[in-house]
């Protein structure tokens, strides 16, 4: 954890800690003061640096600048207060629990039992100063950490933000793409519908006036003569409702049908796993060959199958681009792997690929789920 104050505390502090060591050593000089004020600085910087996150080290070590502290005092002089004010900031900045009081007040009873043969007003000063600082320490390191607190509030409001965007605009694809599909497919049941039931009925009104008016001939010219124009009638009708479907049906439908079967093919893979499935698609579009629409399928009924049975997964996006070259891209959010191994599937799915000139790109890991990109030239794809 990084903060201004405690660096500027111990950095003002550390330099008047070796200056009082250093005006002493000038009187009489001994290396065992040096050793354990290096001990000291090396110790405060180790709990700062590195092992700040780590409660029990940063306790100790702590603890081990008051006995230190205790030790060059009573033993070699120097200035009593400095050797406490890194440890007792520390203790508010760097442990977040309770034992965070339970450490400081080591550190004053420490501090009291070293100045015990000081002045009386002296020791009054000094614990004044000590108990300041206290709560100087908390006020200030309670500001930071609702600083640091609201920081990673924000932080996590705009990561919501930008994925409430991201999915809004994939719904919106997503919403656009079926509305398309579904309109077509109505009007394409429509058409269908009427094919099959009044085209049907009219041909057999044609065949069988056809038998009425050979009957006819028999029995009186006014029959067969009523029979012919009731058969040319007929035949002018079917050929109307002929004309209405072929207006009926949309132009469109040749570009729409390998998206349609795409559509199904995704419908009921919903239906059988319970797996969410998104699919959507760009608004310019081409007819697609038969090869083309053929590997799209293949890729994503594999892609499908393996996100169910390998991937475990519960969502599953997928998107075709249609512009300088036709993109497809698959994404789940299954299980992932570190290490991918190409197995029949996606051997199959990439040699499809390239006998049209295209390439395949995919990478997963652990807990990411698994990526899948097809990008087929669009000389593959047949203009309208």
């Amino acid at each position: 954890m990084e903060n201004k104050n405690l660096l500027i505390i111990r950095y003002i502090n550390l330099p008047i800690i070796i200056l009082g060591i250093t005006l002493i050593e000038v009187r009489s000089f001994t290396i065992f003061p040096i050793i354990l004020t290096l001990i000291f600085i090396i110790n405060n910087q180790l709990r700062y640096f590195l092992f700040s996150k780590i409660s029990t080290f940063v306790f100790l070590s702590i603890l081990l600048d008051f006995v230190l502290g205790y030790t060059l005092y009573t033993k070699y002089q120097g200035l009593l207060l400095p050797y406490f004010i890194i440890g007792i900031t520390d203790s508010f900045f760097l442990i977040k629990d309770f034992s965070r009081y339970i450490i400081s007040l080591l550190g004053i009873m420490i501090f009291l039992y070293s100045s015990k043969d000081l002045p009386i007003e002296q020791l009054l000063a000094f614990l004044s100063s000590m108990i300041s600082l206290l709560f100087i320490s908390n006020i200030i390191a309670k500001e930071h950490n609702n600083k640091l607190k609201l920081e990673d509030l924000y932080h996590r409001l705009r990561l919501s933000e930008e994925n409430l965007i991201k999915t809004n605009q994939e719904l919106e694809i997503y919403a656009n793409s079926i509305s398309e599909l579904s309109i077509l497919k109505e009007r394409n049941r429509i058409s269908r519908e009427i094919h099959d039931s009044v085209g049907h009925s009219l041909s057999t009104i044609i065949i069988q006036l056809g038998a009425i008016e050979k009957i006819g001939k028999d029995n009186g010219e006014a029959a067969s003569l009523m029979a012919s124009n009731l058969k040319v009638f007929a035949k002018d009708g079917l050929e109307e409702i002929r004309k209405a479907l072929r207006e009926l049906k949309p132009k469109e439908f040749k570009e729409y049908e390998s998206l349609l079967i795409i559509e199904n093919l995704i419908k009921d893979f919903k239906k059988l796993t319970g797996i969410d499935v998104k699919f959507g698609f760009s608004k310019n579009k081409w007819q697609i060959s038969e090869e083309t629409s053929l590997v799209l399928y293949r890729s994503i009924q594999e892609f499908l199958s393996n996100s169910a049975k390998h991937g475990k997964a519960t969502k599953i996006n997928i998107f075709l681009h249609f512009g300088d070259d036709l993109i497809l891209t698959l994404q789940d959010n299954g299980i992932g792997t570190n290490t991918i191994k190409k197995g029949i599937g996606l051997t199959s799915i990439s040699e499809r690929v390239k006998e049209l000139g295209g390439n395949i790109s995919y990478e997963s890991k652990e807990d990411k789920g698994f990526f899948l990109r097809i990008v087929l030239k669009s000389v593959n794809s047949l203009d309208q």
